[in-house]
């Protein structure tokens, strides 16, 4: 199984989000440890809590009928 590894885009866009909404964070340090964080805390849930993933997983279904 290969992993996902975080891209340059990925990487740009949370840059572009922190200087929107946490602007003192707005860097390319921060944005990259917080994409890490959040990789790591989705392979955390689907390992010891894999209801509350299926629940993010149909809350994002939801916003798709929209």
């Amino acid at each position: 199984m290969e992993h996902y590894k975080i891209t340059e885009d990925d990487i740009q866009g949370m840059i572009y989000y922190l200087k929107v909404y946490h602007p003192e964070n707005a860097n390319r340090e921060y944005a990259t440890e917080l994409l890490e964080y959040m990789k790591a805390t989705y392979q955390r849930l689907a390992l010891t809590n894999p209801e509350v993933l299926e629940e993010l997983y149909q809350a994002f279904q939801g916003t798709k009928a929209r």
